[in-house]
């Protein structure tokens, strides 16, 4: 997977606002996820995103999950 464009990034951090907003339907919070996946190469970015301790800014989430490189063998 390529480094997001800056449009990537910042659509991200929208869906990161919206995903955290607590005021999404299911079938809205399916496609967000669905489209974060698409848009992150880091698997862990759900875990970023909601369950880190503290909390991460929505810029901070999508700088960590942009940071991923997966294990070349």
């Amino acid at each position: 997977m390529q480094d997001p464009t800056d449009l990537a990034v910042s659509e991200a951090i929208r869906l990161i606002h919206r995903l955290r907003s607590g005021t999404c339907d299911d079938p809205e919070l399916s496609a967000i996820v669905v489209r974060l996946n698409q848009l992150l190469p880091d698997p862990d970015w759900f875990s970023y995103a909601i369950d880190h301790v503290p909390e991460l800014s929505a810029e901070a989430v999508i700088a960590r999950a942009c940071s991923y490189r997966a294990i070349s063998l």
